[in-house]
């Protein structure tokens, strides 16, 4: 199990497992969303209000751009698995929803 920082458990996949493929891919793939959406936190594209656990999106382009260039970052040092193009579409639909 993954705990993120803002309290979203997700279960880890390990080669020998027997979670199924698609059960795999869906973990796989909420990982790298609590991951993308902690970085955009982090940068400040995102602001989380810790009385309500709420997101909100910020006004800031600048921390958009580079919440991206973050995201992209951690990807290249094997934070975040998966392909760019996975890493671009999970972060544009954190940051375009």
């Amino acid at each position: 199990m993954f705990t993120s920082r803002i309290g979203n458990v997700i279960p880890q996949c390990h080669a020998g497992d027997s979670m199924s493929i698609v059960k795999r891919h869906l973990a796989e793939q909420e990982e790298r969303l609590v991951l993308i959406e902690e970085i955009c936190i982090d940068t400040g594209a995102l602001v989380l209000d810790t009385a309500t656990d709420e997101v909100y999106f910020s006004a800031d382009e600048a921390a958009y751009k580079n919440a991206y260039v973050t995201v992209f970052q951690a990807w290249a040092k094997g934070t975040i698995k998966g392909t760019a193009e996975q890493i671009f579409e999970a972060t544009k639909s954190i940051l375009e929803d």
